[in-house]
């Protein structure tokens, strides 16, 4: 009888216990599309295809006004729509220079983590995009390197060498 007491317990026990469903990625159409995107950017190979990729799917404003780092408070208001549209063309260029890590002919989602979604794409290069929100990307890393980490890196070091006027970042972004 205790036999069939304690069987009669686990069974009890057990059939509380519910199977934990993986999270499904909110995000992943939409990092899919974008991947996508950059993907058919680096076969083409040109800035512009870069620049439209990320007009598509990246938050432009955010990632220019976090490029300028502590130098953000000495953009005047009337100067941001060129700065962001200077910025937009720098971040094609860039990418086009390192087309290569953005080929693939597919993207694999590995990770879903908050806003952080971690891809491997076809070639086996890795990308991790930060977004903001669930639609917009707000960063990506190609092997291990953040794209808006090196802007700010590169842009607030043009702005100090330059004691601190925005306007050389500008002038530079222009040539």
């Amino acid at each position: 009888m205790k036999y069939f007491l304690s069987i009669f317990s686990l069974l009890a026990a057990f059939s509380f216990i519910v199977p934990v469903q993986a999270e499904p990625c909110a995000a992943e159409g939409f990092v899919q599309d974008a991947g996508a995107a950059f993907m058919g950017a680096a076969r083409s190979g040109s800035a512009g295809a870069f620049t439209g990729a990320a007009s598509r799917y990246a938050d432009l404003r955010g990632i220019a006004l976090f490029a300028l780092g502590p130098y953000r408070k000495d953009l005047p208001r009337s100067r941001e729509g060129e700065y962001v549209a200077l910025t937009k063309k720098f971040m094609g260029s860039f990418m086009a220079q390192y087309a290569e890590h953005f080929s693939g002919t597919g993207m694999t989602i590995t990770k879903c983590a908050g806003n952080t979604i971690a891809t491997k794409l076809s070639t086996g290069q890795i990308l991790t995009f930060r977004l903001q929100g669930s639609h917009r990307i707000a960063d990506v890393s190609v092997s291990g390197i953040w794209l808006a980490q090196t802007m700010r890196s590169k842009f607030t070091g043009v702005i100090k060498k330059n004691d601190g006027d925005v306007g050389a970042l500008m002038s530079w972004l222009g040539n």
